[in-house]
C-alpha cells in the first residue's frame, strides 16, 4: 500500500506550479482572506513550497521518520511573515487550510485516475498525513503568529509604560 505514496508526492511535486496557481485563485476570491489581495505573488506563495516539501517528505517516509522540525519551520515562518503582512489570525488559517481542499478536490483525484494502487485503503492514509501535515503548518502558523502579536504588545506596553513614567516625572518637576 504504502509503495504508492512515493509516486503521489512525485506527483505532487511535478504539479506543484498548478497546485499553487489553483490555491493561489482561490485565495484571491475568498472574501475572508481580503489581506492576500495586498501582496505581490512571491510574497504571497512565500512558504507554500515549504510546505509542498514536507508534505511529499511525509508520504515518502514512514511517520516514525517525519521531520517534524521543517513542518514546525515553514508553518512558524509562515505566521511570522503573515503578522508582519498586516493579516488577521483567522486569514492565516484559513489561507493554509486552503491547500488542503485544493489537493483533495483535484490532485488526488487526478493521481488516482492513472494509478489503480492508489485504492481507498490507501487514499484514507494519504489523507490522513495531508491532515497531519496541513494541521501541523496551520497550528505551528497561528502559535508564532500570535507570539509575533504577543511581542507587539509587549513592545506597545513597554513603550506606553516609558511615556507615562517621563509625565509623572514632568508633572513632579513642577
Amino acid at each position: 500500500m504504502n509503495n504508492i505514496l512515493p509516486d503521489l508526492a512525485d506527483h505532487l511535486l511535478a504539479h506543484r506550479d498548478n497546485i499553487l496557481k489553483e490555491w493561489l485563485q482561490i485565495v484571491q476570491r475568498t472574501p475572508d482572506i481580503t489581506s492576500a489581495n495586498q501582496l505581490d505573488r512571491a510574497n504571497f506563495v512565500d512558504h507554500l513550497p515549504d510546505v509542498f516539501e514536507n508534505i511529499a517528505a511525509s508520504l515518502k517516509a514512514p511517520s516514525a521518520y517525519r521531520d517534524f522540525g521543517a513542518v514546525s519551520r515553514a508553518g512558524r515562518m509562515h505566521g511570522r511573515f503573515r503578522w508582519r503582512q498586516g493579516y488577521r489570525l483567522e486569514e492565516v488559517i484559513r489561507e493554509a487550510s486552503i491547500i488542503r481542499r485544493v489537493l483533495f478536490r483535484n490532485w488526488l483525484d487526478s493521481f488516482a485516475s492513472t494509478h489503480p494502487a492508489f485504492d481507498n485503503e490507501t487514499r484514507r492514509v494519504t489523507e490522513d498525513v495531508i491532515h497531519e501535515a496541513i494541521d501541523d503548518v496551520i497550528a505551528d502558523s497561528a502559535e508564532q503568529y500570535l507570539e509575533e502579536q504577543q511581542k507587539s504588545v509587549n513592545h506597545l506596553n513597554s513603550r506606553l509604560a516609558d511615556e507615562v513614567a517621563q509625565l509623572r516625572k514632568q508633572k513632579n518637576a513642577r
